[in-house]
Formats: structure tokens, sequence, C-alpha cells
């Protein structure tokens, strides 16, 4: 059964240091009146390719349709960042993250309009066919890997496909760099 993505799911609103002030607020307000949040984002990087799971956004999407992006969520009411997480690849890619070495990438402070949040990204080194994932409907149209170096450059254009801006996003290139770049 696929799960229909709630946009009226209630968040935590945090400060402007990311510290819970114990108010929860419906989503559409939290992106309206630009509150902070929690949001997590999960990399599955191919070791042997070098390439990223990256997702195409449903054309329905209120933020970034049909634009490449990656396994991402809001952390809801006063779940952990952690379980959150294995919700989302779940319901997202379908995949259980129980069964991988999911490493802390970077945790990132992002203010942007309609999106201010702390964004904890982790990710997997793993080989996975792109056959032994499910994707929720609701949210994406498809799934892909892509060679990292073309997502960089991807990233870097004025008008892109990806979500990422690189200037805005280097803190997590730099540490996928890091990764990939040894393997």
């Amino acid at each position: 059964m696929k799960k229909v993505a709630d946009k009226q799911e209630l968040l935590m609103v945090l400060d402007s240091n990311g510290n819970s002030t114990e108010r929860l607020e419906k989503r559409s307000i939290v992106h309206d009146k630009e509150l902070w949040h929690n949001e997590v984002a999960l990399w599955v990087i191919n070791p042997k390719t070098k390439e990223v799971l990256m997702q195409r956004r449903s054309p329905n999407k209120r933020i970034n349709p049909n634009k490449l992006g990656i396994c991402a969520g809001h952390v809801v009411e006063k779940d952990g960042i952690e379980e959150t997480l294995k919700t989302e690849a779940k319901e997202e890619i379908g995949i259980d993250l129980t069964k991988y070495d999911v490493k802390p990438l970077v945790v990132r402070r992002r203010e942007e309009p309609q999106n201010h949040n702390f964004s904890y990204n982790y990710y997997i080194l793993a080989e996975i066919p792109l056959t032994d994932f499910v994707i929720q409907e609701e949210e994406l149209s498809e799934l892909i890997y892509l060679d990292y170096e073309t997502l960089k450059n991807m990233s870097k254009q004025t008008e892109n496909e990806t979500v990422f801006k690189f200037e805005k996003a280097k803190d997590v290139f730099d540490a996928l760099d890091k990764i990939i770049y040894n393997l």
C-alpha cells in the first residue's frame, strides 16, 4: 500500500539555533511563515560506479516540481532524526535502512524563501539496482542513477533540473567529494 503524503502534518517549530520551541504547526504554515524546522536527507551512492541515486519530484509538488533531488523529508512532531530518515527511505523509495551502514554526512542550516530548516544529511554506500526500489508515486515520478560529476556540473548551471544549487550546497558537495573521490 502506498502512503499519501500528508501536507498538513505537524512539524516542531525551532528557533534559529535549532532548539525546539515545543510548538507544533502545520507544515503549510511552517513554510508560509518561514518557520525553522528539521528535515532529513539521504544520499545513496553506488561505490562501484560513483553514481548517486536521484529522484524526480512529482509535477504536483509545490516546491521544485519535476526537478531531480534526493530522498528527503520533514521531521514530524516529536519524531527523531534517524527515525524520520528510516521512515522517509521506506516510504519514498522502498528501502529498509536497517540493512545498510547509514553514516552522517553534514548538517546544513538552510535559510531560503519558504524553507528555513536544519537539514540532516546522511549517506549509504550500496549497489542497489533501480528495480529494487519502490517509489511513492505522490512524491516522485522516477528514479535514476546519475554520475556524481554530472550532478555537480548540473548544480552549477543557472537553470538546471536539480533542486541543488552548487553555491548554496557547497558544504554538501565538499563532504561528498571526500567520500566519492576516496572510493
